[in-house]
């Protein structure tokens, strides 16, 4: 079974239950213009950030980790790569008034704590798995956003990125460990 690590559909569909108020009616911090709209174009802007910035986070992360000259490559260029499109959506969205989030999702952030925990060849193999999916989740969400969109601005974003993230998900498959 193939694992996702960006379950956009789950966790946009816990978000009403969360924006009634957080625990005994704890109040809430400033939520993310998607929390809040079904909008095909914000959503899509909106899982491209959880995207990006959990490419950033785990990419930091193996700068950290790993000793693997080829791993700590890749995980360089990805936070290059992904902090460039995230500031480009960060821009597009600014100009629609769309609040993007600013920390990956929950699911995002409880694989980030699973790959604290690991070290050496197990660590690498974890971080291309992350890798692998990630991108192969974000191909396929840039995919369907291209037939269904309507914003011009996230639909040339999205035309642009596209190619990247095709070559990301190549380079990632040939990182080393299973």
């Amino acid at each position: 079974m193939r694992k996702h690590f960006l379950v956009p559909a789950l966790a946009l569909s816990l978000l009403p239950s969360a924006l009634a108020g957080g625990a005994a009616g704890a109040p809430m911090g400033p939520v993310s213009t998607a929390q809040v709209s079904n909008d095909s174009d914000v959503l899509f802007m909106e899982v491209m950030t959880m995207s990006n910035l959990t490419e950033i986070l785990t990419s930091q992360l193996a700068l950290q980790k790993s000793s693997n000259a080829a791993v700590r490559a890749f995980a360089q260029q990805m936070i290059t790569e992904h902090t460039r499109a995230q500031n480009e959506l960060n821009a597009i969205a600014a100009a629609k008034g769309v609040r993007l989030a600013d920390k990956p999702g929950a699911d995002q952030r409880l694989l980030y704590n699973r790959l604290t925990t690991l070290s050496g060849a197990a660590f690498d193999a974890a971080y291309k798995n992350v890798q692998v999916n990630g991108h192969a989740m974000t191909l396929d969400l840039i995919q369907t956003y291209r037939s269904i969109g309507k914003d011009q601005q996230a639909l040339a974003y999205a035309a642009k990125t596209q190619p990247a993230v095709a070559n990301h998900l190549e380079e990632a498959r040939a990182l080393p460990g299973n």
